[in-house]
């Protein structure tokens, strides 16, 4: 018995292993499809519709499993078609965190550095656009902020929610908590945040970039994990201080996103 579940689990790999470069062209054509309906879309409700499904589809030939409580996903609901003014802070280690999150959450829109490897599935600012998102040139940075705090201030019900993440993309400095947060720009106008906290079931995927890792292994990892399970958390609402200092807003939604980090069960 224990010789078959043996080989079992090894045609599993197996399979697993051969079948990456398919599910690799796959998901390559659902973002070319995807983006090419998107930039066509008129409507709000043809956006979402195909922003969801094809993240969706994305999430599920890489073999990942998210999940997020009933409750969480209700908070997020309530906030959407609030008039509260808000944006989310998530943390980001992998190369998927927003993918996962476009699966996940309607009408959000990410704020995202501008990448060479977008033209290969021309992502550029229409697209952007259609996602309610905002596109940052590197070199380019100056009025973001007001660009953020605009977004914040004049969303509507219903209307999408700017996501931020203030790590660099890479692994925590200290095993066992989530990435230090080293930009301050989701801080700096003081607008309230709902923090949103992803954790996934071990280091497999983190984006190795200080170890000289390329986004080319760091995409192509993806795909060789089976069932990997990701666990999403939405905080409750976190206020700044009257006279709370910008350093001490972001170090304090830190530890309290990194404590619900800790908390969270895989």
């Amino acid at each position: 018995m224990k010789m078959i579940n043996k080989l079992y689990l090894l045609l599993k790999t197996f399979i697993n292993y051969a079948t990456v470069p398919f599910r690799l062209f796959i998901v390559y054509m659902l973002m070319i499809i995807g983006i090419i309906l998107l930039k066509n879309a008129k409507s709000e409700g043809n956006i979402n519709t195909i922003v969801s499904t094809f993240f969706k589809l994305m999430m599920f030939f890489m073999s990942l499993k998210i999940s997020i409580s009933n409750e969480d996903y209700i908070k997020y609901m309530r906030y959407l078609y609030s008039k509260e003014k808000f944006l989310c802070v998530f943390n980001h280690t992998t190369l998927v965190d927003g993918h996962l999150l476009f699966s996940v959450f309607p009408r959000m829109g990410i704020v995202l550095y501008n990448q060479k490897e977008f033209e290969f599935i021309a992502f550029d600012k229409n697209a952007v656009n259609k996602l309610g998102s905002i596109l940052v040139d590197y070199n380019k940075r100056n009025g973001i902020t007001q660009i953020i705090n605009d977004k914040v201030k004049n969303r509507k019900s219903g209307e999408s929610i700017i996501f931020i993440a203030p790590c660099k993309g890479v692994s925590s400095q200290n095993p066992g908590n989530i990435s230090e947060f080293k930009s301050s720009g989701a801080f700096v106008n003081k607008s309230k945040i709902l923090p949103i906290t992803i954790k996934y079931e071990d280091d497999t995927l983190d984006y190795n970039k200080e170890f000289g890792e390329s986004v080319i292994n760091a995409y192509f990892k993806l795909f060789l994990v089976e069932n990997y399970k990701i666990k999403i958390k939405v905080g409750d609402m976190i206020n700044s201080y009257e006279n709370e200092s910008i350093d001490e807003y972001k170090n304090r939604v830190y530890n309290i996103m990194n404590r619900e980090y800790k908390e969270l069960k895989v």
